[in-house]
């Protein structure tokens, strides 16, 4: 998985000139939502050509500071999300992100509140590691939760994606439900990948 398509680009160097690890943890939507999308990924997000999945990002990529850390950021996440119950996911319509030539189409959540309550906790465990607001780089009161579809978009682009997407071309609304979330590492030279996959908690 390549950083430039992975949300955003964030690229760290040290005094020593070598990249940094990063790490960000995601939600994948599951495969009939893919299959679903699938068509206007195509076109329109360059991360459809690297097999990345359509996601919604619980934390974006940040520095690692070592692959020494990737069993402490393990245990913390193991202990912020075990009691975390199951997201049922409402996505409904789109929304855009504008930026000149570098747009964003997304899908929306439609209830955002379980999403940046997932969010505060995971930054929260986070937080014992990396004091000081790391963990909160680019976010916190700042994350909107959501799944792209579009990404780098020129302004015509955009232009067009919107027509086809206001013409009722694509389907737009999905329910689905997701019981696990995926902690992502990645190494300077190699592809994302998933060190763990987290249970959320089984309503019993």
């Amino acid at each position: 998985m390549r950083r430039g398509q992975f949300t955003t680009i964030l690229e760290v160097i040290r005094g020593d000139e070598r990249p940094e690890q990063d790490f960000a943890l995601v939600l994948n939507a599951p495969p009939e939502v893919a299959q679903g999308i699938d068509d206007v990924r195509r076109r329109y997000d360059p991360a459809f050509k690297e097999n990345i999945l359509p996601h919604i990002t619980v934390k974006r990529p940040a520095p690692l500071g070592g692959m020494e850390k990737v069993p402490q950021v393990r245990f913390v996440l193991r202990e912020a999300l075990q009691s975390f119950p199951a997201l049922s996911v409402q996505l409904q319509g789109y929304g855009i992100f504008r930026s000149p030539n570098r747009n964003v189409a997304f899908l929306k959540v439609a209830d955002e509140k379980p999403f940046c309550e997932l969010h505060s906790r995971v930054l929260e465990g986070l937080g014992r590691l990396y004091p000081g607001g790391l963990a909160d780089r680019y976010e916190g009161e700042n994350y909107h939760p959501h799944l792209t579809i579009g990404n780098e978009l020129s302004d015509l682009d955009l232009a067009v994606l919107e027509h086809e997407l206001s013409s009722g071309l694509f389907q737009l609304d999905f329910n689905f439900r997701l019981d696990q979330v995926a902690l992502f590492v990645h190494q300077p030279g190699q592809p994302w990948q998933i060190v763990e996959l987290f249970e959320f908690k089984v309503e019993e």
